[in-house]
């Protein structure tokens, strides 16, 4: 499968779990099931501290509902087992889980950047 092929569906599906996002039901997926999630990915370190800062903005509660829907799909879409390509095929299942949360941290990659400086200065 192409990148591009990859890449239509994974946009499709983020745009439809930016409203599940904001949700009581998915916030709640989310803080209840993402620190499972990334334990069992394991994988590279950098994809996994970007996922938890994304997952630490999502939280925080000055970020707007603008933003929190677009970094919210992208934990979702980490968190769904059956998405683009599913969890369960090794290595490959996870491609698209990366490609759609580095898609979500390019958009907002100044503010993410800006929150991890506040968060680091904070702790």
């Amino acid at each position: 499968m192409k990148n591009s092929n990859l890449f239509k569906p994974i946009i499709r599906l983020l745009l439809s779990l930016r409203k599940r996002a904001l949700t009581k039901e998915g916030s709640d997926k989310i803080l209840q099931e993402f620190n499972q999630k990334v334990d069992r990915a394991g994988g590279i370190q950098t994809i996994v501290h970007k996922l938890k800062l994304m997952y630490e903005y999502f939280r925080h509660p000055q970020t707007s509902t603008t933003k929190k829907a677009l970094v919210g799909a992208a934990l979702l879409y980490f968190l769904l087992p059956t998405d683009v390509v599913v969890d369960w095929i090794p290595v490959m299942g996870y491609v698209d889980d990366v490609t759609a949360a580095l898609f979500v941290w390019s958009l907002l990659s100044n503010e993410l950047d800006e929150f991890e400086k506040l968060q680091k200065h904070r702790g």
